[in-house]
């Protein structure tokens, strides 16, 4: 199994592809934060705070009669984020879903760094996509596969180094992509701010909530993983069926983009996988649904892994 996947990260790792989309990603993430870096203003966040919390205060008081409504929960937490900054002399910026767009605060290297996958998740499922849909399509339209089915291996161990091979190099890229905004964010605004912890807001229980950031970046990144882990899978097994590298991308990316859309979330969609993948926003919430999101994406996990094992290892090597 090592030397399978070891044969898997030398493919890879060959691709001009892979360190084109590497480049662009990295050229994205360097001008945001350059952009962030010009555009900061120096600003009495204390005053801000204050400022911000009083419009904020208005907009929920004339929530019906406005045109163009934020999201009702959006306002809460800036409200009690903002509280929570006013009432303990904060002076750094604590928002990180949104901000009252009257009252800008400045930005750090800390905020930006908990904003890594609110900003940069499309590079990072871009490029896993691009992967899983190639990592078997691609063997298959050269016609290499063939030579790989036709050694001493068995199928379903073929099939696991190339998975395992996709989620070990996912970690290697999630990894990448969260030390460079750490080290560019760090560059840019200072280090300092590292040493403050992360501060969210539990919609659930209503109360604000403290982490060191270390932990807080550890536990984001991990609950990520889970999504990456079922976006490959349902790439793969795209790949397998219809060997259409393009088609499997494009749906692929339509299939993450609608697990974006927040409107399309009722009483029924709720439970479906791609409104549960991501677990990490789940967790300033309750532990209900926290849980239920674990069960529902182990759930998904079995309903793609188990056809995706039958139908590589029933696959016609002649039609490969």
């Amino acid at each position: 199994m090592l030397k399978l996947i070891k044969n898997e990260f030398i493919k890879i790792f060959k691709r001009k592809n892979i360190y084109i989309l590497l480049t662009i990603g990295i050229l994205i993430i360097t001008c945001y934060n350059l952009f962030q870096k010009i555009t900061n203003s120096n600003v009495d966040i204390s005053k801000q705070y204050q400022r911000a919390y009083t419009n904020d205060k208005m907009l929920l008081e004339n929530y019906n009669q406005l045109n163009h409504k934020e999201d009702y929960q959006d306002i809460i937490e800036r409200i009690k984020l903002e509280e929570y900054a006013n009432s303990n002399g904060i002076c750094y910026n604590i928002l990180l879903n949104s901000e009252n767009s009257n009252a800008p605060l400045s930005k750090d290297a800390r905020i930006l760094l908990m904003k890594t996958f609110n900003n940069f998740d499309i590079i990072i499922i871009f490029i896993v996509v691009y992967l899983s849909s190639t990592i078997i399509s691609e063997e298959s339209n050269t016609g290499t596969i063939k030579y790989l089915l036709t050694k001493p291996h068995k199928r379903i161990k073929i099939l696991m180094s190339k998975i395992l091979t996709i989620i070990l190099v996912t970690a290697l890229i999630v990894s990448f992509i969260v030390l460079f905004q750490y080290l560019l964010g760090g560059m840019l605004f200072g280090f300092d701010s590292y040493s403050l912890e992360a501060i969210r807001y539990n919609q659930y229980t209503q109360l604000i909530e403290t982490m060191n950031l270390a932990n807080y970046i550890l536990l984001i990144t991990s609950s990520k993983m889970i999504m990456y882990i079922l976006l490959s899978l349902i790439s793969l097994l795209f790949g397998i069926i219809t060997n259409n590298i393009a088609l499997n991308i494009l749906v692929s990316l339509g299939i993450y983009i609608i697990s974006t859309i927040g409107s399309l979330i009722n009483d029924i969609s709720k439970y479906l996988f791609i409104f549960n993948w991501d677990i990490s926003k789940y967790f300033f919430t309750t532990d209900i649904l926290v849980k239920q999101s674990i069960f529902i994406s182990f759930v998904t996990f079995l309903l793609i892994f188990l056809p995706l094992i039958i139908i590589f290892k029933n696959k016609d090597i002649k039609n490969i």
